[in-house]
């Protein structure tokens, strides 16, 4: 990789000189402006398909919260929701912060997990409307996202352990509890997928909710690179695939939500999706609501002025409504 980086600087700064060197020498400019060309052409494939991939792994697996959320310092209490900062630690040991809201008429706490490059702050306006309907939350950051330790970013592999951690904390937050307390799951986008893996790999909840969630990082690389580049799926989809599974050190083909959705336990569903989401579309969220075992299932479908993961910041109060509606019918 750094003979291919030296080796594309080279031929740009080699096409950056000629451009220059034809402005200049009007005698010779045909025959620079050709082999500048030339480097040109060399250079882009070189550095898309070569440097581009590598580059992309890298920062995705390393990938943390983008610089306008860590600017966001809104917490419950705005909203005139009591919560307590908490630490717990992720299944594999990693250090993750959030923060606490105890239910209150209801005997249930839901566990939010954010999606990639956010923090818990995404999750505070669905908390805010579930705690003033009663229900306790968990919101915290992801592995490598604010406050959270740092860990390597998997698009849902490794962030299953952060879920599975959280359930964990739930549950040893309300073991006194008079009456069993219900563990409801939910996540957007990345943190839907992490939800829905560990949910196929523990039990023990009583509510699975699904915002957003992709079908398999393989078909979601492929998709992104043409929808974002225009690149087909046979160029740089499998070399971001490469890089991506040495920097993360796992098969990329073990997250897969629709493996996942045939081993959840079959409890009531609610799948989000919103026909303006580009990036996942609706066809995966009627996929995983067709492919579930759940008797109690629901899919709710926004307009296309929503776009990926946008419907609780664009509709706030329907979606309000939808989470307490649906979990005061599912925990009855």
């Amino acid at each position: 990789m750094f003979v291919l980086i030296v080796l594309g600087s080279v031929l740009l700064v080699f096409a950056f000189l000629g451009g220059c060197l034809a402005l200049f020498w009007k005698r010779k400019r045909k025959t620079i402006l050709r082999r500048t060309g030339a480097a040109y052409l060399l250079t882009v494939p070189l550095l898309l398909l070569g440097l581009g991939p590598w580059w992309m792994a890298r920062f995705i697996t390393r990938a943390g919260t983008r610089a306008p959320d860590m600017r966001l310092k809104d917490t419950p209490a705005d909203s005139g929701v009591p919560f307590e900062p908490v630490q717990f630690q992720a299944s594999d040991g990693l250090t993750l912060r959030g923060w606490w809201v105890a239910p209150t008429s209801k005997n249930a706490v839901v566990l939010l997990t954010h999606g990639l490059f956010r923090n818990r702050v995404e999750m505070l306006s669905r908390a805010i409307g579930l705690a003033k309907a009663g229900y306790g939350a968990l919101l915290y950051d992801s592995r490598n996202h604010g406050a959270s330790q740092k860990g390597i970013v998997s698009l849902g592999y490794y962030e299953t352990q952060d879920v599975l951690g959280g359930m964990s904390y739930i549950r040893s937050r309300t073991e006194s509890s008079a009456a069993p307390v219900r563990i409801v799951l939910m996540g957007v986008s990345m943190g839907a997928v992490a939800t829905l893996r560990a949910a196929s790999k523990s039990n023990g909840y009583d509510a699975l909710i699904l915002d957003s969630p992709f079908g398999s990082i393989r078909e979601t690389i492929a998709h992104h690179s043409w929808l974002f580049f225009k690149l087909p799926r046979f160029t740089f989809p499998p070399l971001f695939l490469f890089w991506f599974q040495r920097f993360a050190g796992f098969d990329v083909d073990e997250v897969n939500s629709h493996d996942a959705i045939a081993h959840v336990q079959p409890v009531p569903l609610l799948i989000i999706a919103s026909q303006g989401d580009r990036r996942m579309g609706t066809d995966v969220a009627r996929q995983l609501v067709e492919e579930s075992h759940s008797s109690v299932k629901k899919i709710e479908v926004f307009g296309q002025d929503v776009g990926h993961g946008a419907a609780a910041r664009l509709h706030p109060e329907q979606y309000a409504a939808l989470l307490v509606g649906f979990l005061d019918k599912a925990l009855r």
